[in-house]
């Protein structure tokens, strides 16, 4: 409403929804579409007088619907043109179904909305007439980013549980946090969140930067905001699938740490666990946003917005000729800035063939969609951990951002490894022959890592966290 709403909706809603006497919900989903949100069955039909538009439909996992006061409701006008509408809690043929016992999030009601023959009034449609699908994918682009941020803030609270039992628990005389395979774990914890707040801060402020610059342009706030999410929708969709991850690695290792009282329903890893798992679901499947993100990549190279023939041919043309030892370079994090600029030629190296190789039908090759989404996921998280640890140390000194420093490089290692997994199986699944290995030399030359002691980055880590008793990056 706050964003498509005209200036009567949002007077009659948008107070009450801000000051919490009013509470919305969101109605996308049906039992017949999830993932494919455009194959909605639920259709809307305009009355003889053109007064009401009459809506019949179902949808399902509802979050606040039994509670809500508002509803977002999204259906297909003369079941072609996809449109939302504004329904309140007591429009008539407007009903609820139970409440769904869910594996976790208890917290929040989730039921079943359906719509028998529900009067709608013709001013409480949302937006343009056919254009709901504008809605539904630019507020996704936002909720990605927050959602984000949201399991960032879950992951953060459940790494300090972890810190504070092992601190706590005593096996073999000794606080199970003096234990390296602990200390792993806690380090691990920490490294992976610390990277996916870098790139959630770095996604944020290109986001604020670009509406500042569409307002300066001469657009209203709603406008700026949705036309920056939507420029970095690519951004978003990653963050998505990499805070999901993130809060799933940590939940799952806290319940190690914990041991048997991590499998106990009287210790809060049970329902840290059990509410963590929803997020690689909703905002789009993680599988989704996979695949989303590479598409909008791919798109925007063939509409000329940004540039991937230029550097993919020159990665071709890199990999044709002998490798330059080229000038030695001594400048801070020289070594670090080099590898992530090689992950980026493997990206391109890998994407660009799987363009040649399959064009239209690339839609088709899941598997290899995925592996390219996850060689960028890495390379993009990995480099703004690298750029907030040189703009923190060009600030604060390297001492004082010492293990900071080491989860950068701990965070870099492991990325060129899960880089170079990711395109070797796409190399190995649409290649053969010569070209086969020449592809294969090429990602060797482009995930080459420098030797790294991350046993002891991990342990330095792990003692801030231990002595602080949290966590604390």
């Amino acid at each position: 409403i706050l964003y498509f709403g005209t200036d009567a909706q949002k007077q009659k809603y948008i107070p009450g929804l801000t000051d919490g006497t009013l509470m919305g919900a969101y109605c996308l989903t049906e039992p017949g579409s999830g993932s494919d949100a455009l194959g909605a069955k639920t259709k809307a039909v305009l009355n003889a007088e053109g007064t009401h538009y009459v809506l019949n439909g179902q949808k399902m996992w509802i979050t606040n619907a039994g509670f809500a006061d508002v509803f977002i409701v999204f259906a297909k006008i003369d079941g072609e043109q996809f449109t939302g509408f504004i329904l309140d809690k007591d429009t008539p043929g407007l009903s609820l179904g139970n409440e769904e016992h869910k594996m976790g999030i208890k917290g929040s009601s989730t039921r079943q909305v359906f719509l028998t023959d529900a009067l709608v009034p013709k001013e409480n449609v949302l937006g343009e007439i056919g254009k709901g699908h504008l809605i539904a994918f630019n507020v996704l682009n936002i909720g990605r980013i927050k959602l984000a941020a949201a399991c960032l803030g879950g992951a953060k609270a459940t790494a300090t549980q972890s810190v504070k039992y092992a601190n706590e628990r005593v096996q073999f005389k000794l606080p199970i946090s003096k234990f390296g395979a602990i200390r792993y774990k806690l380090a691990q914890q920490a490294i992976r969140m610390y990277a996916v707040e870098s790139a959630i801060y770095r996604a944020g402020e290109d986001i604020y930067r670009k509406e500042q610059e569409l307002l300066a342009s001469g657009l209203g706030t709603n406008e700026a905001l949705l036309g920056a999410a939507r420029e970095f929708a690519v951004e978003c969709a990653m963050l998505k699938v990499e805070g999901s991850e993130v809060l799933d690695y940590v939940t799952d290792e806290g319940v190690q740490i914990y041991g048997g009282y991590g499998f106990s329903a009287d210790y809060p890893m049970d329902r840290n666990y059990r509410d963590s798992r929803i997020n690689r679901i909703f905002e789009g499947t993680n599988e989704i946003n996979r695949m989303l993100a590479v598409d909008m990549i791919l798109k925007k190279g063939l509409k000329g917005e940004i540039d991937l023939m230029g550097p993919a041919q020159a990665v071709q043309q890199e990999l044709m000729s002998i490798p330059s030892m080229g000038e030695s370079d001594d400048s801070a994090f020289a070594a670090e800035k080099k590898a992530i600029a090689n992950l980026k030629k493997a990206v391109l190296m890998v994407a660009g063939t799987a363009v040649q190789k399959y064009m239209n039908s690339l839609a088709k090759e899941q598997e290899v969609l995925m592996n390219i989404a996850d060689m960028a996921i890495k390379t993009y998280t990995a480099e703004s951990t690298l750029l907030r640890v040189e703009k923190e140390i060009a600030a604060k000194g390297e001492e004082a951002l010492s293990r900071q420093l080491d989860m950068a490089r701990v965070y870099l290692s492991d990325a060129i490894d899960l880089v170079e997994k990711s395109g070797r199986e796409a190399i190995a699944s649409m290649t053969e022959g010569d070209e086969q290995r020449l592809m294969s030399m090429g990602l060797k030359r482009f995930t080459k890592p420098d030797l790294f002691n991350v046993k002891d980055a991990r342990r330095r880590v792990a003692a801030g966290l231990i002595e602080a008793n949290e966590y604390c990056y």
